[in-house]
């Protein structure tokens, strides 16, 4: 959050800087998907994507849809691995299941959460299908993946920058 460039501005729509560009780089070469593949997955010139990985250019949720789909990661874990919620979004007050709703199920869920002590990833299996809006997108018959994917990560950003004023 302290890098004049954050890794995702709501105001914009868009994730990219250094912070983002070399966590991209790094889970890429985590999961053995070279830049190629990530060009191809995202149909995107491979100099675009050498863009990205330096920090130099920005893209948007169809994009990262596409590039969370070719490292074979769920939405939040793919957010995590990528400095969009990272442990500075945590640390400057972003709730780590701010995709509850607030109440009894966020309760349970923080509750659940301490006994398995987490590090900072949240267990998306088992978070992500106590949040309504997400198990009703999951449970869609009509949206492919991409489109379920590309949804969800625009769920859980919009959601998120309500609760950071805009940037992660």
């Amino acid at each position: 959050m302290n890098d004049p460039q954050p890794a995702w501005d709501g105001r914009l729509g868009t994730a990219g800087g250094p912070a983002f560009g070399a966590a991209l780089a790094s889970f890429a070469a985590e999961r053995e998907v070279s830049h190629g593949r990530l060009a191809e997955a995202t149909e995107m010139p491979l100099e675009t994507i050498a863009a990205v990985l330096s920090g130099s250019q920005r893209v948007g949720i169809s994009a990262l849809a596409r590039l969370a789909q070719a490292l074979r990661a769920k939405p939040i874990e793919f957010l995590q691995k990528t400095a969009i919620l990272s442990l500075e979004a945590y640390a400057f007050g972003l709730d780590p299941l701010y995709f509850l709703p607030e109440g009894q199920l966020r309760y349970d869920a923080r509750i659940y959460m301490r006994e398995i002590n987490p590090r900072h990833q949240v267990p998306e299996g088992d978070m992500t299908k106590r949040s309504p809006a997400i198990a009703a997108l999951r449970a869609d018959e009509l949206l492919d993946p991409l489109g379920k994917t590309e949804i969800e990560l625009a769920y859980l950003l919009r959601t998120a920058v309500q609760q950071t004023g805009g940037t992660l």
